[in-house]
């Protein structure tokens, strides 16, 4: 799927929206590596550790950026990422 997107203020830009993860039954490590073959410009990781704590790892990205990425996540989470966009 492909939307058109404010960005950082710019012009509006297109994106690619890769499902996330492929597969429900993936270990961590298994997700990185699927990650790591992507050509993604800019990530956002989100994850429990061992310890039970929340944690964040993220390229240089701002965090209204962030912030889109994880409505997006929710989106896709909730079955809404087949509706469209409304310019």
């Amino acid at each position: 799927m492909t939307i058109e997107t404010a960005g950082d203020g710019g012009a509006g830009a297109m994106a690619e929206i890769v499902d996330f993860p492929p597969s429900a039954t993936m270990r961590p490590e298994q997700a990185v590596g699927t990650c790591m073959k992507t050509r993604w410009t800019q990530f956002l990781g989100i994850g429990i550790t061992e310890e039970g704590e929340f944690e964040v790892v993220n390229s240089d990205m701002t965090a209204e950026r962030a912030l889109w990425l994880v409505k997006w996540a929710e989106r896709w989470a909730m079955g809404l990422d087949e509706v469209e966009v409304e310019a």
